[in-house]
C-alpha cells in the first residue's frame, strides 16, 4: 500500500507513452477488455461480511465480500504480483490515482475466469490485508464501484456499436467522453490525467510514422514539429519517450540500406551499450515470435469467419474467442482484442 501525507506520489508517464502509440492500444484494449469482461450472472456466492466496527450502514452493505473472493488466485494471476497501489492522505482518507487504477485493472483482467462481484471483492480483501483502515476501504469501495459502472457502461455501448468507430481517433475520443460521463471530471482526470492529449499527439505522430510517401528525414523534421509545439511538461516527457522513435527510425533506415542484424547490433551497442543491446536484440526474437503467432491465428480466424458467415455473426464471435483463448493469455488476449478491434 502507497501512504502519503497529502500529496499523491507521481506518475510514470514517460513509461506509459514510450511504445509510441502504446498508449493508443491500451486505450483501444481497454474498450475490449470491457467488452468481452464477464458478468456472467452466475450464482452469487455466499457473503462474508467486514466487522461493523467505524462502517455505518450504508458503506457496512458495499464492503460485503464474497467467500470465493478467498479462495486461491485464478490461473491468469497466480504467482504474479499485485499491480500498483492506494495512496491514502495524512487524514487517513483514499485518495484515488493511477496507482489504485493499476490495481483495479490488475484484479479485473482475469474477468474471464471468475465474476465481477469476485473480482471485486478481491480488491477490497486486498485492501484489508494492506492493513487499510475501515473507512479508508470504504472510499475504495465507493470509488471501485464507479469505476466498475463505467465498465459496464462501456460494455453496453459496445454491444449497441456506437461506442467502437471505425476510426482510431474517434474511438480514442468515445473513450474519454464516457469516462468523464460515468467518473466524473474528478475522477477521470484522477485516473487518466493527461492522457488525452498525450493520446492526440500519438495520433499525429503514428500517422506521420505510417506515411510511406515520406522520406526519414521528412519524418524526423515532422516529428520534431510537433514536440516543439508541447507544453514543456508534455516536451519533457516526450524526451524521454522519444529514444525508442529514434531508435527505431535509425534501425529502419539501416535496414534499408541493406544492413545486417549484426549492423545493427553493433549500432546498438555504440549508442546504448552491450547490455541494452542484447536485450533490444532479444525484444526483436519475441516481436518476431509474436507476429509468427498472430499470423497463424489470423490465418485461423479468417477460416472461421467465413465458415461462419461473417464477424456479425454471434456464433463466430463465439467461436473467435475461444481461438483466441486457444492461441494466447493474460495481457496477450487484451492485445489481440484491441488488434481485431481495429481490423475490423
Amino acid at each position: 500500500m502507497t501512504r502519503a501525507n497529502g500529496s499523491v506520489r507521481p506518475h510514470g508517464r514517460a513509461l506509459m507513452i514510450a511504445a509510441g502509440g502504446g498508449l493508443l492500444l491500451a486505450a483501444i484494449a481497454a474498450w475490449q477488455i470491457m467488452a468481452n469482461g464477464r458478468g456472467d450472472g452466475s450464482e452469487a456466492s455466499p457473503l462474508v461480511t467486514l466487522p461493523a466496527s467505524g462502517i455505518g450502514p450504508d458503506t457496512r452493505a458495499g464492503l460485503a465480500i464474497p467467500a470465493a473472493a478467498r479462495a486461491p488466485l485464478p490461473s491468469s494471476l497466480a504467482g504474479t504480483a499485485v499491480d500498483g497501489g492506494f495512496t491514502i492522505d495524512g487524514r487517513g482518507h483514499f485518495v484515488p490515482d493511477r496507482n489504485a487504477l493499476r490495481v483495479f485493472d490488475y484484479f479485473l483482467s482475469a474477468g474471464g475466469e471468475e465474476s465481477e462481484e469476485v473480482l471485486r471483492g478481491r480488491i477490497l480483501l486486498h485492501a484489508i490485508n494492506g492493513g487499510l483502515a475501515e473507512s479508508a476501504v470504504a472510499e475504495i469501495a465507493a470509488v471501485l464501484d464507479r469505476y466498475i459502472a463505467y465498465r459496464s457502461a462501456a460494455r453496453a455501448a459496445l454491444a449497441t456499436g456506437t461506442a467502437a468507430p471505425a476510426d482510431l481517433g474517434a474511438r480514442v475520443a468515445a473513450m474519454r467522453s464516457l469516462q468523464t460521463m460515468m467518473l466524473g471530471p474528478d475522477l477521470a482526470k484522477a485516473f487518466y490525467g493527461d492522457d488525452g492529449d498525450l493520446a492526440d499527439i500519438e495520433l499525429r505522430r503514428m500517422t506521420i510514422l505510417r506515411n510511406a510517401a515520406m522520406t526519414q528525414d521528412e519524418r524526423q523534421r515532422a516529428l520534431a514539429a510537433i514536440d516543439a509545439e508541447l507544453p514543456p511538461g508534455i516536451r519533457s516527457a516526450r524526451t524521454v519517450s522519444a529514444a525508442p522513435t529514434a531508435l527505431h527510425l535509425k534501425v529502419e533506415a539501416l535496414r534499408a540500406a541493406g544492413g545486417s542484424d549484426a549492423d545493427i547490433a553493433a549500432m546498438r551497442r555504440s549508442e546504448y551499450g552491450a547490455a541494452a543491446a542484447e536485450r533490444l536484440a532479444e525484444l526483436d526474437g519475441a516481436r518476431a515470435r509474436w507476429e509468427q503467432r498472430f499470423a497463424a491465428y489470423r490465418r485461423e480466424d479468417q477460416r472461421l469467419r467465413a465458415d461462419h458467415g461473417g464477424q456479425g455473426n454471434a456464433a463466430y464471435r463465439q467461436a473467435q474467442d475461444a481461438l483466441r483463448q486457444r492461441h494466447f493469455s493474460g495481457s496477450e488476449l487484451a492485445r489481440v482484442r484491441a488488434l481485431d478491434a481495429e481490423a475490423r
